[in-house]
């Protein structure tokens, strides 16, 4: 039976080189769980324009560290369905990590746009994949909170400005701190959500989903990428 009641309302933050997974692991589920749970979604960015997939594109010219690579235009767009300006309000938000978050000045609007919505009384989630955490660490909203990132950019991400104040956990799949949620690398954020939907909806909906996907689960725990990259 379908859900009817008022809509969980949730927002995607879009940037030129997400990471593909980043979003589409994510939206996956949440695509899945929105058949029988009520639920908004809006793709948000700088503008409308087709936001770039994996590579740096920005008004058709390559750039970025992947600029140089073998393949600069072999890439995606989406497109953004609200602007920072015109973004409605929101229960949930959720950041991507990608090569796209490494440009400071080009997520300065994203991170400005993030810090004054974490201090919005309606928003009941914040959530970050892989190094999506560090514009979330850039706000300075998440100092002394518990916080997890890809581990093949760990100590990157502590670099960034404010990051110092934050408690970075170096083996986890993704953290939870109150209503902060972040997560390793890449395919983990699509473990987080599936967790995250558990806390909402209940195991046997968590695990329904992740059946549907044909999804092998890791807990948050489970964490072989830390010690690989020399963190623990």
């Amino acid at each position: 039976m379908v859900n009817i009641t008022t809509p969980l309302r949730i927002g995607y933050v879009l940037f030129p080189a997400f990471t593909a997974l980043d979003v589409f692991g994510p939206l996956n589920v949440l695509n899945l769980i929105s058949i029988t749970h009520n639920m908004t979604l809006s793709l948000v960015s700088t503008d409308l324009k087709p936001v770039s997939v994996d590579r740096s594109i920005v008004d058709g010219i390559p750039g970025g560290m992947l600029a140089s690579s073998a393949s600069p235009n072999f890439t995606q767009f989406v497109l953004p369905t609200h602007t920072f300006d015109t973004a409605p309000d929101f229960d949930v938000i959720i950041v991507p990590g990608g090569a796209g978050s490494r440009n400071i000045n080009g997520t300065k609007p994203h991170v400005d746009w993030l810090r004054q919505r974490m201090d919005d009384p309606e928003l009941d989630y914040m959530m970050a994949v892989c190094t999506g955490t560090s514009l979330l660490a850039r706000t300075g909203k998440i100092a002394g909170r518990n916080a997890t990132t890809n581990k093949a950019a760990f100590n990157w991400v502590k670099t960034v400005e404010h990051a110092e104040d934050v408690n970075w956990i170096a083996k986890a799949r993704w953290v939870v701190d109150g209503n902060l949620w972040t997560s390793s690398g890449v395919s983990a954020g699509t473990d987080m959500t599936l967790g995250w939907i558990e806390k909402l909806y209940g195991r046997n909906e968590s695990e329904r989903v992740r059946n549907l996907m044909e999804w092998n689960a890791l807990n948050q725990t489970d964490d072989p990428f830390a010690e690989y990259y020399g963190l623990v």
